[in-house]
């Protein structure tokens, strides 16, 4: 049975699993896709309508600049983000802000160099402010640079020993390392100095509930109470009960997760699977699954256990419907062909 991955929330998703569990896609389509995709496309104008307004609102304040550069790096619009950058220069060249901000936008782009040049001068400008070290050591450690990540974390901590963001970048590196020791205690002196820093809190969740230790629950409970919107601490929550015997725990953390956002899919899933495997509920399997295509009607995996659910109810029509809509999707896969070989078994 696979583990959690330490690296990202998209293969911790996938961890669960048995002998019917597939690979997830997490393409959307048809009526639910669009009214998604509209969705997002509004929440981006939302945002944008609202960092053009802090702008407006104080034409000589740098920091909406900034704010608006980052927005348009992390959509890939480089022109746009250092035109923002160059105005805020305008506004005040002495600023290290400014090429903080003016790093991240390099970063963005993939161009390291000129990301780390921002940053040095960024320290030029600032001398005995150690944030600009923890910034340049996060830029390290995306270069997987370990030793040059350590030595500015060094100089981070020197200046501003209080500085959580130090010990969460050195679990990360400690962790991408392979020393999970290390990492736990770097995490733990991260919210040691912040109680409330949400991703040394995640990400000590998940290093807990990787090694079945209770104390999971604790970080992952707190980590959703510091982002009550955020469902991927809940996420990992639930597959700790699912995967440790503890299956209405796990209906109600999915419950959970789908009062936050009623159309994420994988709490659906999920749902579906601890029906199926643990609880041998297949109607309320078939419900659960049936809901998580509607939002993704391309979820093989989600078809399959569907199509398995209704094989276990007695329900050969559907489960070869399903069985095969999975093949049209996946020509040969193993699963689907030895499920319908099942059926077909049944005829004779």
């Amino acid at each position: 049975m696979p583990a959690f991955s330490f690296r990202s929330l998209l293969v911790i998703a996938a961890f669960a699993a048995c002998l019917f569990l597939f690979g997830s896609s997490c393409k959307r389509s048809g009526k639910v896709a669009a009214v998604a995709e509209q969705q997002v496309a509004d929440t981006i104008a939302d945002e944008l309508t609202r960092l053009n307004q802090l702008v407006n609102a104080s034409p000589s304040d740098t920091k909406p600049y900034m704010e608006r550069a980052r927005y348009f790096a992390g959509k890939g619009q480089e022109n746009e983000a250092l035109a923002d950058i160059n105005r805020a220069l305008t506004l005040d060249e002495n600023n290290p802000d400014v090429y903080a901000a003016l790093s991240d936008v390099y970063m963005y782009s993939g161009k390291m160099q000129r990301a780390l040049d921002a940053l040095k001068k960024a320290k030029e400008l600032a001398p005995g402010a150690g944030v600009y070290d923890v910034k340049m050591a996060r830029l390290y450690l995306t270069m997987s640079d370990y030793k040059q990540t350590f030595n500015a974390l060094r100089e981070g901590l020197r200046k501003d020993p209080d500085n959580a963001e130090a010990f969460f970048i050195s679990g990360l590196a400690n962790e991408e390392m392979g020393d999970t020791l290390k990492a736990i205690d770097s995490y733990q002196m991260a919210v040691a100095k912040d109680q409330n820093h949400y991703d040394a809190l995640k990400q000590l969740g998940i290093i807990m509930a990787e090694r079945k230790n209770k104390l999971a629950v604790d970080y992952l409970r707190n980590a959703a109470r510091v982002k009550p919107g955020s469902p991927d601490p809940l996420y990992v929550l639930g597959m700790y009960y699912q995967e440790n015997g503890e299956p209405d725990k796990a209906l109600s953390v999915y419950g959970e997760i789908l009062i936050i956002d009623e159309n994420y899919k994988l709490a659906h899933y999920n749902k579906g699977y601890v029906h199926l495997v643990y609880k041998e509920e297949y109607a309320e399997a078939v419900s659960a699954f049936s809901r998580a295509i509607e939002i993704d009607n391309e979820y093989t995996d989600a078809y399959y256990n569907r199509g398995f659910a209704y094989e276990l109810m007695g329900d050969l029509a559907g489960a070869r419907k399903d069985y095969e809509r999975v093949l049209r999707m996946k020509v040969n896969d193993d699963k689907a062909v030895e499920g319908l070989n099942r059926l077909d078994a049944l005829k004779q």
